[in-house]
């Protein structure tokens, strides 16, 4: 695998309201910590799509789905697609649904 990965546009605002949030409650050092944080784990769950637990999400659509938590940010939790060939329109390894702090019923 070539540690690609593609951020969907959900996944993409998630990361923004994610980083404005902590920039406005903490600094704006600790948004842009976020994203970059947010980014090396991209970068390595594309290499080790399987590091990440099964979500076990009720829904058939969403059985696929892998969740990991961002480290220094553990309350947030990124919600991905592996693609075992690619996937066939971006050649990604993996495709990042959802970035959303972890609540008591997310499924």
């Amino acid at each position: 695998m070539s540690g690609a990965y593609l951020i969907r546009p959900k996944a993409d605002r998630d990361l923004d309201d994610q980083s404005y949030y902590l920039a406005a409650e903490a600094s704006s050092a600790v948004g842009h910590r976020f994203l970059l944080t947010a980014h090396e784990t991209f970068g390595l769950l594309a290499a080790n799509p399987k590091m990440g637990w099964h979500a076990r999400l009720k829904h058939p659509e969403l059985a696929a789905l892998r969740v990991l938590r961002i480290t220094g940010f553990e309350r947030i939790l990124v919600f991905y697609r592996p693609h075992r060939n690619g996937d066939p329109a971006s050649g990604a390894c993996l495709a990042n649904l959802r970035v959303l702090l972890r609540r008591e019923d997310i499924g």
